[in-house]
């Protein structure tokens, strides 16, 4: 059989990528519904939490898109269900929801959340992320606490990176980069697509604003880490 051929058959039988959406907003899961089909996914959405994990075993998603505030159970309490099961352990699971407050986004990365998007910043941002993870193969995992990658010790909890016996305290935006750069170590990427990828929307920051938190990062951790390759492209390396 000709390759080329071959390859076509292959890439036709391949299961689309599956996402369940859960939502007590009928407006927000047709919306995200129509969306997230024409990026060529396989959606089932849920107004009812309460059979949001009956749909999820028995569909298999490769994501899980969760409302925060919804009638018992809310989402802190079926993403910490979920995680429970050995099933979802690994899945990627996303908070979409209005809140904006610290307290409910560390609640929802404490019960194993990889991500936590708000309503304000638009379907699109989610449509981004969504497309880093399944399609693109990042991995945005802003749940795990502690991480280790060759010299760095970088903890979350404390938003601090340990440099051998330097230690430094970053802000915020310096930490979420620096995270989303230790986690894809060796890919190369784009400053626009990685200030889609890491905060969904080039609206929360700009490419000078990222240049910023670059240098000011290549200040307390060293330089060599954040290398620029020849297509203008960004790589982190140890």
């Amino acid at each position: 059989m000709h390759a080329t051929f071959l390859k076509q058959v292959i890439m036709s039988e391949k299961k689309p990528l599956r996402i369940l959406v859960v939502d007590d907003d009928r407006d927000i899961l047709e919306l995200l519904k129509y969306n997230l089909w024409r990026e060529g996914y396989k959606v089932k959405v849920l107004e009812e939490s309460s059979k949001a994990i009956k749909a999820a075993k028995s569909f298999s998603p490769d994501l899980i898109v969760l409302d925060l505030m919804m009638p018992h159970p809310n989402g802190i309490e079926l993403c910490r269900e979920l995680r429970k099961m050995k099933q979802f352990q690994d899945t990627y699971i996303f908070f979409l929801t209005a809140k904006s407050e610290p307290y409910y986004q560390q609640a929802a990365l404490d019960t194993g959340a990889d991500d936590y998007i708000e309503k304000i910043m638009g379907l699109r941002s989610l449509t981004h992320k969504i497309s880093a993870v399944l399609k693109k193969n990042y991995i945005i995992r802003k749940g795990a606490y502690e991480l280790e990658v060759g010299k760095l010790v970088l903890n979350r909890k404390r938003n601090s990176v340990e440099v051998g016996e330097t230690k430094a305290v970053l802000s915020k935006p310096e930490f979420d980069l620096l995270f989303f750069f230790a986690q894809n170590m060796g890919k190369e990427i784009s400053a626009s697509s990685l200030l889609q990828f890491l905060w969904g929307s080039e609206l929360y920051l700009s490419e000078s604003s990222l240049e910023l938190y670059i240098n000011s990062l290549v200040q307390k951790i060293g330089e060599g880490f954040i290398q620029r390759t020849s297509n203008s492209k960004l790589i982190f390396r140890t």
